[in-house]
């Protein structure tokens, strides 16, 4: 990529380059023969139909560029579990029964499909722009073509002998629920929460892919029932002195960001389109407070107030004043255009903009239980809906 294009580099690996637009993301391979690519193909027109159906972040084209390099073309979603919790630490429970039950119906629905992930990690875990959780990068071509490095999270039968089927697909799995729920990779730390889940997460994690559940759809199911008792189970069982156990405190302060929350229907980013035609109804130009715990009604106000947008042409200055220990969520909305979730742990950013589209922005924090969020500002006459 050059310096004139609308990409900039957003990641390196051992094989691809990840460059990001404002809304498009490109991932760059080295050259691959026309087989592989032909493989590949196959694995991305078995995986189409389900777009909009299964949480799979689909291949949108695929370039050569000048070098014959490959390049695929895809929206951005910024946010991985992997970054997640290395900023955050694990997830609370429902998120990451939420979080995991996604991954699992993705990888259940490629399987129906013909198609193998054969590399699931927390990094091709990725977040939406409206926070929900999607998988990157299916099929086993590109793999194959360019192995990838063993990690804690690939399956022993494929460092043995680079098996990538159904199976090791479902260690992977367990590889994501085991950080979820602990914040470090298998091998690391010990899973907290019922039986029945910490069973679950051993069994993905078997060293003998018979010991494994039998199929992802199974995994889907048994995680599909546990998120029912914790829609209404967020706030932990106090001790018999009224005191957290000290075992549980480290998942109580978790500071889960919008994108968990979101998936764990205690959605922090609802916004669906903030510009439109008709006037909005005009709202204080204070902050607004939302709260998901039943308890914080005796918890202070906390205040989150952005300041007007600066517009610099072809980007505009956010900042924003906002309390301690919460995570922000920048939404950007332009005309016509699904609104983009910008994560960012300072209070200010610079946000690329189109020198000629209409836009609205609005602020969003947690702390893992309270949610905040702002009043829009526009710049060039956009109206936003509230």
């Amino acid at each position: 990529m050059t310096g004139g294009d609308d990409f900039e580099l957003i990641g390196t690996g051992p094989v691809a380059a990840v460059y990001g637009g404002l809304y498009l993301a490109l991932k760059a391979y080295p050259p691959v023969d026309e087989e592989v690519l032909d493989r590949f193909e196959r694995e991305q027109a078995a995986l189409a139909p389900l777009r909009g159906e299964a949480p799979i972040l689909p291949v949108d084209e695929v370039m050569r560029l000048g070098d014959n390099a490959l390049a695929l073309q895809m929206e951005l979603c910024s946010a991985s579990l992997a970054g997640l919790v290395e900023d955050t630490g694990a997830l609370l429970l429902p998120d990451a029964l939420a979080v995991c039950h996604a991954v699992a119906t993705a990888v259940a629905a490629a399987h129906r499909a013909g198609v193998v992930h054969g590399g699931l990690t927390p990094d091709n875990v990725l977040f939406h722009p409206s926070g929900a959780p999607v998988v990157a990068d299916f099929g086993t071509a590109l793999r194959r073509a360019f192995p990838p490095a063993a990690t804690e999270y690939t399956a022993p039968e494929t460092r043995r002998d680079g098996t990538m089927d159904e199976r090791s697909d479902l260690y992977g799995i367990g590889g994501v629920l085991h950080l979820a729920l602990t914040g470090s990779p298998p091998g690391r730390g010990e899973p907290e929460g019922p039986a029945e889940l910490v069973t679950l997460s051993r069994r993905l994690l078997a060293e003998d892919p018979a010991d494994r559940p039998s199929t992802v759809g199974v995994v889907v199911r048994q995680l599909a029932e546990m998120l029912e008792p914790q829609a209404d189970s967020a706030e932990p069982e106090p001790e018999a002195d009224g005191a957290v156990a000290p075992g549980k405190r480290n998942r109580l302060r978790a500071r889960t960001v919008v994108v968990g929350i979101a998936v764990a229907a205690t959605a922090l980013v609802t916004v669906p389109n903030l510009v439109h035609d008709q006037p909005a109804v005009p709202r204080s130009a204070a902050s607004t407070t939302t709260t998901t715990s039943a308890s914080s009604s005796a918890t202070p106000p906390v205040a989150l107030a952005l300041a007007d947008p600066v517009d610099g042409g072809t980007h505009v200055d956010l900042s924003w004043q906002g309390p301690d220990g919460f995570t922000f969520a920048v939404v950007v909305a332009a005309d016509n255009q699904q609104p983009q979730v910008l994560m960012v742990r300072s209070r200010s950013m610079r946000v690329p903009v189109d020198g000629a589209a209409r836009y609205c922005f609005l602020v969003q924090a947690t702390d893992g239980t309270r949610v905040l969020e702002t009043s829009p500002k526009s710049i060039r006459g956009a109206t936003c809906k509230t």
